[in-house]
């Protein structure tokens, strides 16, 4: 009995019979992403909890298809300033882009997401970045992780950053506010807004916000 209930649950969300988890898979092969990652590395984080952070992009990386003519990866953290750690066209394997991840540098300093979310609208999606903007099938998506209240404005930058066609979803730790992740994610904010409480807890949501990702906008 218990089996029969559990496949009826994995079934209830696909509109075609099949396991979610088989209906999400096939969705997302066909569709290709230029990725970024935005990651709080303020004082506030710590190294402890950075490591974390490292493990929750290079488990989600993992859960991609990469390479040049598929998912390209790019990682910016920011603090007092944004800083590419790496760009979208540097690696072209899910090996090297998660043993990458596993090296991001934590400095400390401010929350300035408003500069954060300018610099990747400006440059990290760019054809200099390898971004690869002549693409129509390739989907812009940014994925910003932070634990506490911005330092800068963030709703204009925010906007600016939608109209230019990069969907963003906005994971907020601990004490992050939900005013503020509402006005940095892209609509619907039910889709696009995550909250956990500690980040101990961020890889608890991995597998809502890989399916999140790939249904279409």
């Amino acid at each position: 009995m218990s089996q029969l209930v559990k496949v009826w649950i994995r079934s209830k969300d696909s509109s075609q019979g099949q396991p979610f988890s088989k209906q999400v898979h096939r969705g997302c092969k066909n569709v290709h992403y230029d990725l970024v990652f935005i990651l709080d590395a303020s004082s506030s984080v710590g190294k402890e909890d950075f490591e974390k952070v490292r493990q929750w992009v290079s488990n989600l990386v993992e859960t991609f298809e990469i390479g040049p003519d598929k998912t390209r990866v790019g990682v910016v953290r920011y603090s007092d300033h944004p800083t590419t750690e790496f760009d979208l066209g540097k690696y072209k394997t899910r090996e090297e882009i998660k043993e990458a991840a596993r090296k991001i540098k934590y400095y400390g300093g401010n929350t300035n997401t408003g500069d954060a979310l300018r610099y990747i609208k400006t440059y990290s999606f760019s054809k200099e970045a390898g971004g690869r903007l002549s693409d129509r099938t390739v989907k812009k998506v940014a994925i910003l992780l932070t634990d506490g209240r911005s330092q800068d404005y963030v709703l204009d930058p925010a906007t600016a950053a939608h109209q230019a066609g990069i969907r963003i979803f906005a994971v907020g730790v601990g004490e992050a506010l939900k005013e503020e992740l509402d006005e940095i994610a892209s609509e619907p904010k039910s889709a696009h807004v995550f909250h956990v409480s500690d980040y101990n807890a961020i890889d608890k949501i991995r597998g809502k916000l890989r399916r999140r990702l790939c249904e279409s906008k």
